[in-house]
């Protein structure tokens, strides 16, 4: 026999079932506040919050074109605060006017000096490149690193895609052309942020830096991961802290790994980008020329502990050091091969692959198995805004694959 006390928690039980008296708490819904939040200041725990909550297109697509209506031309600064909390200056620059419907380019300029304990040597380091603002309308910004945050750490790699979340969300940004330039320790934040996060730019244009010194600041450099853009490399012959030797010997061994590095020396400079005048005309054409390239395979090399925002990767969980993954599209099928690697989701824009809904997975042994794609989330369609750095809708097939 059941006790009288839980015979009754039964019979409260099942007539809670059968007239939905005790149906649980709905989920409450995000506000345009959470949405704009998790954009610019992408943590794990924003993301917690807005995975506890509901929404839909109508109120994603509000909070972003609210946001962009809060925007104002000219000099500007902002002051942001990076995924360990600390707080930075951003400062930029914007045309004096803009059209309706219209897009424009954006360069990230990361300055050099990254030694110095100030969280706002940015707030005016963009005027580097203010000249070409003369040449055509676009935004120029530049966030602020220093000692503790410099540009190759990941909270550096932070501060770079928390300034394009920033500047795409207030102003109207070509997607396709958006560079990321630097000088001495900003050029050397070029190599990292190429060898990490390529994936929003359309190139790279280093000055009197050093890609070659990250493996020495403990970023493992990745060849394969650099092939994906284009950097254009600017050194002077009389610098004292890069010697031109050292620089030209890297320069060459990346070009022979099929890394797609221009290179110009100036014999008679010095350090910095004093002879910037100089670069202006071309500097404007490679705005011009370059955009970012649509992407619909896959050869990437993961680096522990950065983040890490190659092409068409949506999330990644590796399972070891240096994770790798591989994929290309036969005929309508995707094939995948890995190394390391716990989980994947994978997208692929629904314009070329309307009828591609295949995966077909192999594994080191030869093994394989076929994993079909399915539609994003609203939480993974905010994930996707957040991992390109623009707001706005897509349509994406993407592909969640656990190994």
């Amino acid at each position: 026999m059941m006790p009288k006390a839980l015979h009754r928690v039964a019979i409260f039980l099942c007539l809670c079932g059968i007239f939905g008296g005790c149906s649980e708490k709905p989920l409450p819904a995000a506000s345009e506040g959470d949405i704009v939040n998790y954009f610019v200041n992408a943590s794990s725990g924003a993301r917690l919050k807005l995975a506890a909550m509901i929404c839909d297109s109508a109120t994603i697509a509000s909070a972003f074109r609210s946001a962009r209506g809060t925007s104002a031309m000219g000099m500007r600064k902002e002051w942001l605060n990076d995924t360990a909390g600390n707080s930075y200056c951003l400062g930029y620059l914007t045309p004096a006017a803009i059209a309706p419907d219209t897009t424009y380019p954006l360069i990230i300029y990361l300055h050099g000096g990254i030694g110095s304990p100030r969280n706002d040597k940015g707030d005016s380091a963009f005027r580097m490149l203010a000249d070409l603002a003369d040449t055509f309308k676009l935004f120029l910004a530049s966030p602020s690193g220093n000692r503790y945050t410099p540009w190759w750490s990941a909270g550096g790699l932070y501060r770079i895609l928390q300034t394009l979340r920033f500047m795409s969300l207030h102003y109207p940004i070509n997607p396709d052309k958006v560079f990321l330039a630097g000088v001495s320790d900003g050029a050397t934040g070029c190599y990292a942020a190429a060898n990490t996060i390529p994936a929003p730019f359309a190139g790279f244009i280093a000055v009197s830096g050093f890609g070659g010194m990250l493996p020495m600041v403990g970023m493992p450099l990745d060849p394969g991961n650099l092939k994906g853009r284009p950097i254009y490399n600017v050194n002077a012959g009389h610098d004292r802290i890069y010697p031109i030797e050292t620089v030209t010997e890297f320069v060459r061994a990346l070009q022979e790994q099929g890394v797609p590095v221009l290179s110009k020396v100036y014999p008679d400079e010095f350090h910095g980008f004093d002879y910037r005048a100089k670069e202006m005309g071309t500097l404007a054409n490679f705005v011009r020329s370059w955009s970012r390239p649509v992407q619909n395979r896959i050869s990437w090399t993961f680096i522990d502990g950065f983040p890490n925002c190659p092409g068409n990767i949506l999330e990644c969980k590796p399972a070891a050091p240096e994770a790798q993954l591989s994929a290309l599209w036969s005929r309508d099928s995707l094939v995948l091969r890995w190394k390391g690697i716990d989980s994947v989701s994978l997208y692929f824009p629904a314009a070329t692959t309307s009828k591609r809904m295949m995966c077909t997975l192999l594994s080191a042994e030869g093994k394989t198995r076929v994993c079909t794609a399915a539609k994003l989330t609203w939480l993974e369609t905010l994930d996707l805004m957040v991992r390109d750095g623009f707001p706005g809708f897509r349509q994406e097939n993407v592909f969640r694959i656990k190994f």
